[in-house]
């Protein structure tokens, strides 16, 4: 399979995991966050339709076909492996970037989503964490938050994300980590008290199954953070920005799970629009150990996002489920 066409179900399958409708116009957004605006969507997803990944109605409207969901499955496990991996390594080891995150989220910490210093000071300073918890951090990346509450609360730590080992051990030995599958879960026979999802469930294939697991666990309580985006703006549903509204809570709502939401909307916009302010100021220090790549993905990420809360088109929320 060509490198485009695995782009494209890559897209896809992220799109899908939030209950969005795909469609050529929509995938054009994350092919710019990809620094992809070469491709031409229209044409790739016609081919990806005669060789059987993809259905089309004559809504322009894209579902997977069984070999496409298998095949977008397995992509999307691999890039988010390799991409990821490389991203958090680099991160970790560039002083620039520690610098510019210190002055963007507050914390110097090789951070990589949406948490603002209000949601870390939040999380971080307003939930009763006892040294009696054990904390999991699905997708944990570099495992800075985890071992800023292993620290903080003397608690137990546990980390599963599919980062080289020794990019996390070598942020906090007091995590135990988990190079694996979120989706795995089941496998690894942990007993949390306290799971963590921020910005990491959209990489799992079967969501229901993963939040119907992690409440299985007996006393376990969750804190899952959401951003929710429309892509294609002729497709726009208002109510999928609602916090009772998003895939996530329709799950929750599904599985009768009782919870607590918090709107961080705001937050993020204002992260989207401090990001435009203060990285240019490292710029010229990026570039100079070689990292001018970071510089152009955070940049166009925070472009477009910013966008996108214009348009209307964005959210973010908390969820948080009590045992």
């Amino acid at each position: 399979m060509q490198d485009v066409h695995e782009t494209l179900l890559y897209i896809a399958f992220s799109m899908s995991s939030q209950g969005q409708i795909i469609t050529v116009d929509a995938v054009r957004q994350p092919l710019k966050w990809l620094l992809c605006e070469n491709i031409d969507p229209e044409k790739e997803m016609s081919q990806l339709v005669k060789d059987q990944f993809l259905l089309v109605n004559k809504a322009g409207e894209f579902t997977f076909t069984p070999l496409g969901e298998k095949e977008a499955w397995r992509i999307n496990k691999a890039r988010a492996r390799h991409d990821f991996d490389l991203l958090v390594a680099r991160a970790a080891n560039s002083t620039a970037y520690l610098d510019y995150c210190a002055d963007l989220y507050g914390y110097r910490m090789p951070l990589f989503n949406a948490m603002d210093k209000a949601q870390l000071d939040d999380l971080f300073n307003n939930h009763i964490i006892s040294p009696g918890d054990t904390v999991l951090d699905l997708g944990c990346g570099s495992g800075c938050i985890l071992e800023h509450l292993v620290k903080k609360y003397f608690c137990r730590g546990i980390g599963i994300d599919q980062v080289n080992r020794t990019t996390v051990t070598r942020c906090s030995p007091l995590i135990s980590y988990i190079e694996g599958d979120i989706d795995a879960l089941a496998d690894y026979r942990i007993s949390p008290t306290l799971t963590l999802a921020v910005d990491s469930l959209y990489f799992s294939s079967d969501l229901d199954g993963l939040i119907a697991e992690l409440k299985a666990i007996p006393r376990n309580r969750l804190f899952l953070y959401w951003s929710q985006y429309i892509f294609d703006a002729s497709k726009k549903d208002g109510r999928l920005l609602d916090g009772g509204h998003t895939r996530l809570a329709g799950i929750l709502q599904k599985q009768k799970l009782t919870y607590k939401v918090i709107d961080y909307s705001a937050n993020e916009y204002a992260l989207y629009e401090r990001a435009l302010q203060v990285l240019p100021k490292y710029k010229e220090a990026l570039t100079a150990e070689g990292n001018s790549d970071l510089y152009e993905k955070y940049l166009r990420e925070s472009i477009s996002g910013k966008e996108m809360y214009d348009q209307g088109r964005a959210s973010r929320h908390l969820y948080i489920v009590e045992a």
